[in-house]
């Protein structure tokens, strides 16, 4: 618990993350520190190719920083190795990205159901068909991705990543593939299904509508990220 009695799910503290390129270093983020608490929602806004989904990666425990320290949950994730980290992600996390990720040769059904068997649940025909039946999908659970449009794949996607009711979700342009109607739509889902299982979103985004819905939103500037109202006012002057 914080100071304020909230549960802090999400941590991060100095974090820095460097690569090797054919001109020397590359630091693509430092000096990044940020709070999550249970059921917030954080928007993380910023110019193509600043790092948000680098740092989208690292808070997942996808890949680790070259400094600093970041805790999810209640795991130290520079302490554990991959094995380790894929453990909390399959209990504790879901993702929706922005092209959808569905495997073609499964229906829509067998897509949620093979996520939930993956992260070791029981009932996965249960947990997968209400998830569905909670986006709207319930006539569509024998669909192939091929026989759905872009928006009921996104619904599939979000089905499949609130099906283990994780305490995090992390989004990566989730509205970025949609027509502005559709997209609408998809995210109206995705703060109706944080409000009734209360799990915290982390959405990188360059739709300032939707990050306006955010509780918090963050910019990330020159590798690190910068809060307040002022980051949705430049995003909108970019657009």
């Amino acid at each position: 618990m914080n100071d304020s009695g909230q549960k802090n799910i999400l941590s991060a503290r100095r974090v820095g993350y460097s690569v090797d390129a054919p001109g020397g270093r590359l630091d693509i983020l430092h000096d990044i520190s940020l709070d999550l608490n249970a059921g917030e929602t954080l928007a993380i806004v910023g110019a193509s190719g600043s790092g948000k989904t680098t740092l989208l990666g690292l808070l997942a425990g996808l890949d680790q920083p070259t400094v600093g320290d970041i805790r999810l949950i209640d795991a130290d994730l520079n302490a554990l190795d991959e094995n380790s980290r894929a453990r909390v992600r399959r209990r504790h996390v879901g993702f929706v990205f922005q092209s959808f990720h569905l495997l073609p040769s499964l229906t829509a059904l067998e897509n949620v159901k093979l996520a939930l068997e993956i992260a070791g649940f029981e009932d996965v025909n249960t947990r997968a068909r209400r998830a569905l039946d909670q986006v709207g999908l319930s006539p569509r659970l024998e669909h192939y991705p091929r026989q759905l449009s872009g928006g009921e794949q996104q619904r599939v996607a979000i089905a499949r990543a609130f099906a283990g009711e994780p305490d995090i979700l992390f989004a990566d342009e989730p509205t970025g593939n949609l027509d502005q109607r559709t997209g609408g739509a998809v995210a109206d889902l995705l703060f109706d299904l944080n409000e009734h299982h209360g799990t915290a979103l982390v959405l990188v985004t360059h739709d300032v509508r939707l990050a306006r819905r955010c509780g918090r939103v963050e910019e990330m500037v020159d590798g690190s990220l910068v809060q307040g109202e002022m980051a949705v006012e430049r995003a909108e002057r970019s657009q």
